[in-house]
């Protein structure tokens, strides 16, 4: 904790600051509420639409302090590392497809190994990403044998309290074509995992609901000459890219918890290079490097703000305030008070997220140990949350944080003549969820 004495002085200051500081011009009041001409009463509206420039906002450098008192968060953690998730076969693997699989569809002839030792060998279930719902720990698991096989995964359901992990959902291909094409994920109360076949050039999206237990298709791709590629923002929220073959992006969708479906992104209208976007309540928010404009734009149905750097992605908005990350920097903008804070989180990791208004920053994957922190931005004070280890997946779910610690997993398969082939992949070993007291 090499802050933990440099800074105290400077923080002191700056929390005072914040305390005291009174900005002396007249800042722009946004108007939300409007008055029914026929009861008096006052009804609440949609904001109204405002434009503001860096130097509309009161900056306030603030430096961070790591005071000696009580947490502000609950962080509790279940251990999933002895749990044991089986074996399966997968369907590259079979005696009737492996030597097509191995030899034909994914030869590498720049690297030997013997791919007959693969033939029947069954695939060990590693846990690659899990979370709490409801009071228990739901896990996705990949049963993964070499190269692209991404043939067989399972859902389980593990209960802490009465010791029992049940698989309460699987997906197996029966055909070498057919796989699902990256890790399911788990956002709020449902697992999206999608599905492509070769063979007709399908592609499909599913949902399936953690609470009732069905599944329903969330988006269908039928054109052979467009790649949908399944993917998700930097704190876990479902998208997908439609790419023409040849490279061009055609639309970037995201997941509409209303609609249950997958809804196109509204950057037609915006003129500019998008750098990062991020999806909230139903809104779109996007940092913007306009046409012929070195510095960026922060634009949303709310609010269009100039910005006064170059770079940076969005780690949380709403219509009364805004967090961006910059390197090393977090920019907290409250349009209520229109003061921009400025946090030093160089060392603090790569990853951060935003909750019950605290910023929680960590590594993601990154192969050397640190500690996950909590920060109260306007005032600088940080608490160290966790011991120091590898951390992964940190996103906001609801009311609350929650993050993973990881081991890495490999197998090697090696032939005294033949060289061989090693495959490697993060183990999921704990699920950690942090609540605001």
């Amino acid at each position: 904790m090499n802050k933990r004495i440099s800074l105290i002085a400077a923080a002191v200051l700056a929390a005072s600051s914040v305390l005291t500081a009174c900005d002396d011009k007249e800042k722009p009041k946004p108007k939300d509420t409007a008055v029914n001409e026929d009861t008096g009463d006052t009804l609440v509206t949609e904001p109204v639409y405002r434009e503001y420039s860096e130097d509309d906002f009161k900056t306030i450098d603030v430096s961070v302090l790591y005071p000696d008192r009580e947490l502000p968060v609950e962080v509790s953690c279940v251990d999933i590392s002895g749990l044991d998730f089986g074996k399966k076969l997968p369907v590259c693997n079979t005696e009737e497809n492996a030597k097509v699989y191995y030899r034909d569809m994914f030869s590498l002839s720049h690297i030997e190994y013997n791919w007959e030792k693969l033939i029947n060998e069954e695939a060990e279930g590693i846990a690659s990403s899990c979370c709490m719902y409801n009071g228990k720990c739901y896990i996705v698991v990949e049963y993964k044998s070499f190269l692209t096989s991404n043939f067989d995964f399972s859902l389980f359901c593990y209960d802490e309290k009465s010791g029992r992990n049940e698989e309460v959902y699987s997906w197996s291909s029966k055909d070498i074509n057919e796989d699902y094409t990256d890790q399911p994920m788990i956002f709020d109360d449902k697992l999206f995992y999608e599905i492509r076949n070769s063979s007709d050039n399908s592609t499909k999206v599913f949902a399936y609901d953690l609470a009732t237990g069905d599944v329903k298709t969330v988006y269908e791709e039928n054109e052979s000459d467009i790649y949908v590629y399944f993917d998700h923002d930097s704190n876990d929220y479902p998208c997908l890219q439609l790419i023409k073959n040849g490279g061009e992006q055609l639309d970037h969708l995201y997941y509409d918890e209303t609609a249950e479906s997958f809804v196109a992104d509204e950057a037609n209208d915006i003129d500019g290079k998008i750098i990062s976007s991020r999806y909230f309540g139903g809104v779109q928010y996007y940092i913007v490097k306009s046409d012929g404009r070195r510095k960026l734009d922060m634009i949303c149905k709310y609010y269009h703000v100039s910005l006064s750097y170059t770079g940076g992605k969005i780690v949380y908005a709403d219509d009364k305030t805004f967090l961006i990350k910059n390197e090393g920097s977090i920019h907290m903008y409250d349009l209520e008070k229109m003061e921009h804070y400025i946090l030093d989180v160089t060392g603090m990791g790569n990853e951060c997220t935003y909750c019950s208004g605290m910023v929680f920053t960590g590594n993601w994957y990154e192969k050397y140990k640190m500690p996950v922190y909590c920060i109260i931005p306007e005032l600088g004070i940080a608490y160290v949350i966790t011991d120091d280890d590898l951390y992964c997946g940190l996103k906001t779910v609801g009311d609350t944080v929650t993050f993973n610690s990881c081991i890495e997993y490999r197998k090697e398969l090696k032939d005294e003549t033949s060289g061989g082939i090693s495959y490697a992949a993060d183990k999921m070993t704990r699920v950690y969820t942090v609540t605001a007291k």
